[in-house]
């Protein structure tokens, strides 16, 4: 029975014969019956309580005795001193663990002791009922029936140390001392004086230690069950606190101190109340590692043995005088005292953040909406199941449907898919739910065979709601895991990706991951490259010479790379599409145009003409605070705009009124603009017409051919013809060979860039 239920089924208390009296027109005679049958001797007396009882009675006897054989009392100035003293805590335990059914026990072991013991014990049993009964019922009207649970709740600890421990203390010496007075057993009542100041605290440390201790040992006597779930939690506290060799050399350093302590070895200081103060870190260090669970026990075993052997550590042979003794004997009290409340303290606290920090790493491992074990929980079961496959559902239709039914619909989905195919799962395997990914399946083994039942079972699901009932077009990918797999998240987007060709083929996709693809650096290792160049100003500058077809001169384009720190080498195909999905390209153009800056600062008076051409993304000529960031940098490098070419791929964007006002200031700058690829766009011949810029860039598709291809040659020379017009200068790119090099000049073409001409080279070795 549990403890609840047992506290709620409470006897009523009896209506005394005066009450009936008075009130006997209104209570008929089944109803006094009934009341006296729940009087509490009445209710141990039924058959099916009594066992309970028995067990009660002689659990509580048995303990009650065996505490009152471990005090131990000295006499200090005609007083009689009770050091750890176990049994006011006893009957504190067993108030608190049975409230009013309690009673019957505690009126029999009364009675037992007036008869069989001498007056002065008596008067200690009736102070410690009394004490007990008042500070348990303060304690249970502050708590409620709450107040029965086990120790070690952070929630009740303070109304524990008030009632149960300070309150307690404080009545049941009061109560004794006034006993005492009244059969002349001493002359005045003295709170103050030491020898009542040491029992005082000797009685704190016993309550706040031993009231847990023997609430376990009578919980344990009564409910076996719970007994064993608690010894399987120490044990979880064990296994799962420090490295085992730290807690062996914690239990040899407590053994140590102990053994200093209650150890007769002459006046060495290691062997006084010196060696005390070395208890509290110790004890403290498993409290915090172990927990209250384990310390509270074993704190009470060690605080026996002090007591037992305190005349081997404190002395009156081995002291200078009896008030040096007994100065001593009350420094040595008090640290016991402050040390068992830290101890408990620090234990329920330890063991109420270990509570907190299960509660979050259940959190950690579950999506909050569906409550269904996250990536993060997929993470930790791949260490421990390394040659699991995978496999994962993807729905994209769900976007639209969250967008017109709400995000509820999205979550109910997926738990109603959850459960749709959690009876395919078999053994250890199980499900995970990423809302960027969908749901992702833990399998022992993936093969077709195995992967058709689950792909068959989604096609044939139908989800309801609000009176629809739907079938969802989804995507199915799988693999198997292996132990070459280190990069989850790699493998997931991996699958993700192979979901939407399983979409379009209508069957589940395999994915066949190597550990070369496992070990391929990733979009988010390449956008952490990308910010690193970009707030360094790191990017690798390479220049290829544009060479004029007329006289010698010639300028260069700078193209950009980046490098890793090994040395790898990334082309802007495989990190521009990062910066532009994250918003980046105007500052990757921006911090190319101040290291180009920073490099023709550095060149000699002798370089002092060179031009340099710079690509723009349409992203920069769009950003009103472009052309403020321009004219800075060129005061701060002093830099002569006349040198500086901006290249710029024929798009749309360039006939957006703000583009176009750019590419006009940019001129008035006094710098030139060039169309890049030019050929390429679906309007070329009209944005030639409008656009207001320097020089024209052939693109290399039409080049590469020109002198085989009539048709590529005709298109050039019609984009020649075009340029003079415009008094637009002419650059032809990818010029490969001799013979593309003498057709173009033979076309009067101005400029040309190619490998024949002069390949790219790092910024910094041109004239090395």
């Amino acid at each position: 029975m549990g403890l609840r239920s047992f506290l709620e089924k409470m006897y009523k208390p009896v209506v005394m014969e005066n009450e009936l009296a008075n009130r006997n027109s209104r209570i008929n005679k089944s109803t006094v019956v009934n009341q006296w049958r729940n009087f509490p001797l009445m209710y141990l007396a039924r058959p099916k309580n009594l066992k309970k009882y028995i067990t009660l009675c002689f659990s509580f006897v048995l303990l009650y005795s065996f505490a009152d054989k471990l005090s131990n009392s000295i006499e200090i100035s005609g007083t009689t001193i009770r050091l750890y003293d176990l049994t006011l805590p006893v009957i504190s335990a067993l108030l608190i663990l049975y409230n009013k059914k309690a009673i019957p026990v505690l009126i029999l072991f009364a009675l037992y002791r007036v008869h069989t013991q001498p007056l002065p014990q008596v008067l200690d049993t009736i102070s410690q009922l009394t004490a007990a009964l008042i500070s348990t019922k303060v304690y249970f009207y502050a708590t409620g029936k709450r107040g029965a649970v086990s120790f070690g709740r952070s929630s009740l600890s303070a109304q524990r140390i008030l009632w149960l421990i300070c309150f307690n203390t404080l009545i049941f010496t009061l109560f004794q001392q006034f006993l005492l007075l009244k059969f002349n057993f001493i002359s005045e009542i003295n709170i103050l004086s030491i020898p009542t100041l040491i029992n005082i605290q000797w009685m704190l440390t016993s309550c706040i230690t031993g009231t847990p201790f023997c609430y376990l040992i009578l919980r344990a006597c009564y409910q076996p069950l719970w007994f064993f779930n608690y010894l399987k939690k120490l044990k979880e506290l064990i296994v799962s606190g420090p490295r085992a060799i730290y807690q062996l050399l914690w239990a040899m350093l407590v053994i140590g101190i102990m053994y200093c302590l209650i150890y007769v070895h002459g006046d060495s200081l290691i062997y006084t109340d010196y060696t005390i103060v070395w208890l509290l870190p110790v004890m403290l260090w498993g409290a915090i590692c172990l927990g209250h669970a384990l310390m509270s026990p074993l704190w009470v075993v060690m605080l026996i043995l002090l007591s037992d052997y305190i005349n081997n550590y404190i002395s009156i042979d081995h002291e200078f005088t009896f008030n040096h003794y007994v100065s001593h004997l009350a420094l040595t009290c008090s640290m016991i005292f402050t040390f068992s409340l830290t101890i408990v303290i620090v234990g329920v606290l330890v063991t109420r953040i270990l509570k907190h920090i299960r509660s979050l790493k259940r959190i950690s491992l579950s999506e909050p909406h569906t409550g269904l074990p996250n990536l993060l929980a997929l993470k930790n079961d791949i260490i421990r199941y390394p040659h699991a496959g995978l496999c994962i559902i993807q729905c994209p239709e769900l976007n639209t449907l969250t967008q017109t039914h709400g995000i509820i619909f999205r979550f109910e989905f997926v738990k109603a898919v959850f459960s749709y195919l959690s009876p395919l799962l078999v053994d250890n395997e199980k499900m995970y739910y990423s809302p960027g990914y969908g749901l992702l399946l833990r399998l022992n083994k993936v093969d077709d065979d195995i992967i058709h039942p689950y792909y068959k079972a989604m096609s044939s699901f139908r989800f309801s709601w609000e009176e629809m009932e739907l079938g969802l077009n989804f995507g199915m990918a799988y693999m198997a895991y292996g132990k070459c797999i280190n990069n989850l998240s790699y493998v997931v987007g991996q699958l993700n990706a192979r979901t939407y060709e399983s979409l379009k083929q209508g069957k589940a996709k395999a994915l066949n991951v190597s550990h070369h693809g496992d070990q391929a650096i990733s979009s988010g290792a390449i956008r952490h490259l990308l910010q690193k160049s970009i707030d360094r100003k790191s990017f690798m500058l390479v220049a290829q010479p544009i060479v004029s077809t007329k006289n010698s001169s010639q300028y260069y384009e700078i193209l950009i790379r980046m490098k890793t720190i090994n040395n790898k080498i990334f082309f802007p195909d495989t990190f521009l599409p990062v910066a532009e999905e994250a918003g980046l390209l105007a500052e990757v153009d921006l911090t190319v145009i101040e290291q180009t800056f920073q490099f023709m600062q550095s060149l000699d008076q002798s370089k002092s003409d060179t031009r340099f051409s710079i690509n723009l993304t349409p992203q920069s000529l769009s950003r009103k605070d472009f052309l403020d960031r321009l004219n800075t940098l060129l005061k701060n490098y002093l830099i002569r705009p006349d040198r500086i070419i901006f290249e710029i791929i024929e798009s749309d964007i360039i006939d957006s009124i703000n583009a176009s006002s750019v590419l006009q200031e940019l001129r008035r700058l006094g710098c030139q603009i060039a169309i890049d690829d030019f050929g390429t766009g679906a309007s070329s011949y009209s944005r030639l017409k409008t656009l207001e810029v320097d020089i024209l860039k052939i693109d290399g598709s039409f080049i590469r051919n020109v002198v085989n291809d009539k048709f590529d040659r005709l298109i050039v020379m019609s984009f020649c013809e075009a340029a003079k017009f415009k008094s637009l200068q002419v650059v032809a790119e990818f010029v490969e060979n001799e013979e593309i090099k003498q057709m173009l000049i033979s076309m009067e073409v101005e400029w040309l860039q190619g490998y024949h001409t002069g390949k790219p080279v790092p910024i910094e070795s041109l004239w090395s």
